[in-house]
């Protein structure tokens, strides 16, 4: 048995076998490379306000640790960087160096929406240079369920 991506989405449809990614906090998923074999971003504000990347896997559905110990964005309107740092976390034995959750020291909320280029992400064997990043906040939500 072969489980794999449809292309189902591009005919602007789900039907058949193809399937959404979903992302896994509920922000935003941007994806990097070519799509199964890539890697996927997760864009969120976190209750404080700060802007939080986690790195995740092709699919969407696991989370991958990462060497850097930050992540650099030039922001595109006001020739600033804005750096999200590595969050290590004992629970899951993430540390500086080995983690797969960046965050802004501070609310980013007065920056959005945030036009930016990513000025490199490595993550394995694949190093993602100056990439296109877009992120107006966290999607709206009807879903009320608890």
């Amino acid at each position: 048995m072969t489980w794999g991506c449809s292309d189902d989405r591009k005919k602007g449809g789900n039907s058949g076998g193809g399937h959404v990614h979903q992302a896994m906090r509920g922000g935003i998923l941007m994806e990097l490379g070519p799509h199964g074999s890539g890697h996927n971003l997760e864009l969120l504000l976190n209750n404080k306000g700060e802007f939080e990347i986690f790195i995740l896997d092709a699919h969407a559905e696991n989370y991958v640790r990462i060497a850097q110990s930050t992540i650099e964005l030039n922001l595109a309107d006001n020739n600033r960087t804005l750096t999200l740092k590595a969050i290590p976390d004992p629970a899951t034995g993430e540390t500086v160096g080995n983690s797969s959750l960046f965050r802004s020291s501070q609310s980013v909320e007065n920056l959005l929406p945030i036009k930016a280029e990513m000025v490199n992400v490595t993550i394995g064997s694949s190093n993602y240079l100056n990439t296109p990043l877009s992120f107006s906040g966290n999607p709206k939500s009807d879903n009320h369920e608890h």
